[in-house]
C-alpha cells in the first residue's frame, strides 16, 4: 500500500491540480511535439497501449518525479554526472 499523508492523499497528489487539468496539459504539451494519441483506443487492456493508462502514467510521472529533479542539488567538488555511469566508469579506472 503506498505511503499516505494525514490529509489522506499519497505525496504525488499533492500539486494541487485535477487530474482533468493535467490531461489537457499533457494533451496539449504531446500536440505541440507532435503526438496525437487520439489514434490510440480509450481504454482496451488487450492493446499493448490505450489513452486511459498513458494518461494515467503521464500524471503519476508529474505528480512526483519533477519535485524530485527540482530538488536534486549537485555537489560541485564531487565527479560529474555521467549520463552512461557504466561507460564512465571504463574511461575513468
Amino acid at each position: 500500500m503506498p505511503h499516505q499523508e494525514a490529509s489522506g492523499r499519497r505525496p504525488e497528489q499533492e500539486s494541487g491540480l485535477t487530474d482533468e487539468q493535467l490531461d489537457a496539459w499533457i494533451l496539449a504539451r504531446l500536440e505541440s511535439l507532435g503526438v496525437d494519441l487520439s489514434v490510440l483506443p480509450e481504454g482496451d487492456d488487450e492493446a499493448p497501449a490505450d489513452r486511459r493508462r498513458i494518461l494515467a502514467s503521464a500524471r503519476r510521472f508529474l505528480r512526483s518525479t519533477p519535485g524530485t529533479i527540482a530538488a536534486f542539488e549537485l555537489d560541485p567538488l564531487g565527479p560529474p554526472p555521467g549520463v552512461y555511469p557504466s561507460e564512465m566508469t571504463a574511461w575513468t579506472r
